[in-house]
């Protein structure tokens, strides 16, 4: 996991002044990278990254779309080929890292590594898509979000409208949203504040914890860990479970587990009909 200096980062960016690389990772050659464009008819920006940590920030006042960041390498020659773009095709604005392990085989030798971390500032009332590849990520104040993650923590916050997520692994915070849909193959998933619907479409590994939902929260799969859901002002419905606690408390409407393989299901203060397996 990474640890960005992120507090120093976004200052930096806000500023307008160059941002700071992490002291506490290896960084034996590194420079700049800043770059933007006019956000002046843009309806949807395309974010994609590599290896780095990755701090995406809606601005309610934005005109423009920038990225100010650190590009890491062990080598001059690798620190060269680690570059940020931006780019616009019609009404889309694309923002992509390129980095020398891109497509690589995995034949690197010692001392061979490039990574950037970058912080991006957005209008706030423009649809974002991010695809990110490894390191810790996150997105705040934003209009929508659809989210691609291979590795490392997110934290998703101040999501207006409709927020959907794939994750392969790591932690996964989310806060204040309009509607949420996650598939999550491991890592811990919490959530809190959402004005809509919650549908969690698959969950492998680790734990889950949703509160305060306006509408109603659907667990479609969940291989392992608790389930812990309360303050739902709709239903809570569980359809596959394969181990561990489930737990349902202060539900206004239904709550129902249709499968449940192990682990105990305990619920309080449920306003609608109850439907649980029965115990053998």
């Amino acid at each position: 996991m990474r640890a960005g200096n992120w507090i120093a980062l976004f200052a930096l960016v806000a500023s307008g002044m160059g941002p700071v690389a992490r002291s506490n990772e290896s960084c034996d050659f590194r420079a700049d990278r800043n770059t933007g464009w006019d956000a002046a008819g843009v309806v949807r920006i395309v974010i994609r990254t590599g290896a780095g940590d990755l701090k995406v920030h809606g601005n309610a006042d934005g005109r423009r779309i920038d990225a100010k960041g650190v590009a890491c390498a062990g080598k001059q020659a690798l620190l060269d080929q680690s570059q940020v773009s931006v780019r616009r095709e019609g009404n889309v604005v694309y923002v992509e890292t390129k980095l020398p392990q891109d497509g690589d085989d995995g034949s690197w030798g010692r001392n061979e590594y490039a990574y950037i971390d970058l912080g991006i500032t957005v209008p706030d009332n423009i649809a974002v898509e991010a695809v990110d590849s490894s390191g810790d990520a996150t997105f705040e104040d934003l209009k929508s979000l659809s989210l691609q993650d291979s590795s490392g923590d997110l934290t998703l916050a101040r999501i207006a409208g409709s927020l959907a997520v794939t994750d392969s692994s790591g932690d996964l915070e989310i806060e204040k949203a309009g509607s949420v849909r996650v598939n999550d193959s491991s890592g811990d998933l919490d959530i809190d504040d959402v004005r809509g619907d919650v549908l969690v479409a698959n969950d492998s590994s680790g734990d889950i914890e949703i509160a305060k939902v306006d509408g109603s929260v659907t667990i479609e799969q969940d291989s392992s860990g608790t389930i812990r859901v309360e303050d739902v002002r709709g239903s809570v419905t569980v359809n596959n479970d394969s181990s561990g606690d489930i737990y349902a408390g202060r539900v206004k409407g239904d709550f129902t587990v249709k499968n449940d393989s192990s682990g105990s299901i305990g619920h309080s203060a449920i306003g609608g009909k109850i439907s649980v397996p029965r115990e053998d």
